[in-house]
């Protein structure tokens, strides 16, 4: 009579006894087996911890079958005539019929994000620049296993592993995939860096002179509005008080702002929109336009130094709450009324929103007027 109990925890206690070095491995309603393969045909590096799919049921007749096929292969194993050969066939079929294949999730995703986004050369770029260097990492299953295996990956506390686990993140999301990669995302940050310099109001007036048209214009918007760089290609400006600029595409999706100082919109008369002599593919590039721009200038700071001047002006001079004014320096989410819904249908949220800090606004500006006049 059979006394073998057949569950997991009995099944790899027997293989762990035997040292067989094979675990068996269930995820969601399938078994798998676990041991330190040989890497697959066309990848070369040494051995390492990898995933062989049975494509069998979590059940006593799969359990039994899982228990010898993992003796089998780690006998293999154990004589160094392991050949994936003998399995990637019938592994790519199973794969391919599971849920928890990791390119039929990709391309799933990918649909999602064209449709959310649009198809447009930036999105495509942004798509192969920031994400595919993501996928690369994933082996075939998508597993909370795999993910973490992919963002251990990247040298830890830089900013190349914060991107990763955030479009892994996404991507477990999107799958229903339960994995929390914040304790893996690193200390990498505006703490780690070196600390910007503020430019005065004074020097942001004068440095100004040393631009002429269209970056005269694109440098006073940067410094009243507080873009990001790429942001100034996609902007318009209102004609009448208090001229509230409109990011149309960005980083963060669209966006509205109020400038700060009011004065600078008028005396520059910043509505006055210039066409842009620059094209480019990515944010990325058009961000790299006003850097040279600003080189080509010898401006004594950079962009960003004004972005980060104009949100220390909301917070200490105009007394903007720190939630809103946050989200702007932190460059978090859109800050002010920046939602992604479009405002040819807003909500009761956006105009709940847009008239609260239209209220900040206006307050702010009545108390900091002595600041400028």
């Amino acid at each position: 009579m059979n006394s073998k109990k057949w569950t997991l925890d009995e099944v790899n206690a027997r293989l762990k006894a035997g040292n067989i070095g094979v675990v068996v491995y269930q995820r969601g309603d399938r078994l798998s087996l676990r041991a330190t393969f040989p890497p697959k045909p066309g990848i070369d590096k040494p051995p390492y911890q990898q995933l062989l799919s049975l494509g069998i049921y979590a059940n006593p007749a799969g359990l039994q079958f899982a228990e010898s096929e993992a003796k089998k292969v780690g006998g293999l194993l154990a004589q160094g005539k392991f050949e994936w050969s003998e399995y990637l066939v019938k592994e790519l079929a199973i794969t391919e019929n599971t849920t928890d294949n990791a390119k039929l999730w990709i391309e799933k995703f990918e649909a999602d994000y064209y449709n959310r986004k649009g198809k447009t050369p930036i999105t495509e770029t942004t798509w192969k620049s920031d994400y595919l260097p993501a996928w690369r990492l994933l082996e075939d299953e998508l597993t909370p296993e795999t993910i973490l295996a992919a963002a251990s990956q990247v040298p830890a506390n830089t900013r190349k592993r914060q991107l990763v686990c955030e479009k892994l993140t996404a991507l477990a999301k999107f799958a229903n995939i339960n994995i929390d990669l914040k304790p893996y995302t690193g200390n990498y940050g505006i703490s780690e860096t070196t600390p910007r310099y503020i430019p005065s109001k004074a020097e942001i007036e004068s440095n100004r002179k040393l631009f002429k048209n269209y970056w005269q214009w694109a440098y006073g918007v940067l410094a009243t509005y507080g873009l990001r760089p790429h942001e100034i290609f996609f902007c318009e400006i209102s004609s009448e008080h208090p001229y509230l600029l409109k990011v149309n595409q960005g980083k963060t999706g669209y966006r509205e702002v109020y400038p700060y100082y009011l004065e600078w919109v008028k005396d520059w008369e910043l509505w006055n929109q210039h066409p842009s002599p620059c094209t480019a593919k990515t944010f990325k590039e058009y961000g790299q336009r006003v850097t040279k721009a600003f080189s080509r200038a010898n401006i004594p700071f950079t962009a960003y130094c004004l972005r980060h001047a104009y949100c220390i002006r909301l917070s200490t001079e105009y007394k903007i709450p720190v939630a809103i004014a946050k989200r702007c320096c932190k460059q978090f989410a859109a800050s002010w009324a920046g939602h992604e819904q479009s405002l040819a249908n807003p909500s009761g949220v956006q105009m709940n929103n847009y008239a609260k800090h239209s209220s900040i606004y206006n307050l702010n500006l009545f108390r900091g007027r002595n600041l400028w006049e």
